[in-house]
């Protein structure tokens, strides 16, 4: 499990950075699509959050199950936006979207598994994991809301 989680999570981080830092600015985005991927993104930080630092529980499991359906639902309703978007961003997306439930599910075995209380370095990697999600959400809103604003105007 402890492979399985880290490959997909650094794979998606990968895809991440590709469609972040080369599509998005090369094509540029709507205000409402950048508002929708930093909901997209809250929602999946949280979905993650919930994991690495609470106990698993079964009310907790409940309301994991619930945001990780919103997260899988939330980040394909935004193919309604795209317009004219390359192929190679679509290949992007579509490894995206392969690896958002597959890294929630692995998140959510481990946590079940007590993975994160049992594997301090597991646990370790994980965080950071979210540190980056979390660094990434910031970049999105300091780079959509004010520097490529800057740029247009």
């Amino acid at each position: 499990m402890v492979a399985f989680i880290t490959i997909t999570t650094l794979v998606h981080g990968a895809l991440y950075f590709l469609d972040e830092h080369h599509f998005h600015k090369k094509r540029g985005l709507t205000e409402r699509e950048a508002n929708f991927l930093l909901f997209d993104g809250v929602l999946f930080l949280a979905t993650v959050a919930l994991t690495i630092f609470t106990n698993f529980g079964p009310l907790l499991s409940k309301v994991y199950i619930v945001l990780a359906f919103l997260s899988c639902f939330s980040i394909i309703k935004n193919e309604i936006f795209y317009d004219g978007i390359s192929l190679n961003e679509r290949f992007t997306h579509a490894g995206l979207y392969i690896l958002h439930p597959l890294i929630l599910y692995a998140f959510y075995t481990s946590w079940q598994m007590d993975l994160f209380n049992t594997n301090m370095t597991y646990w370790m990697l994980q965080l950071c994991y979210f540190i980056l999600g979390f660094k990434a959400m910031s970049f999105h809103v300091i780079y959509w809301n004010y520097i490529a604003k800057k740029k247009s105007a």
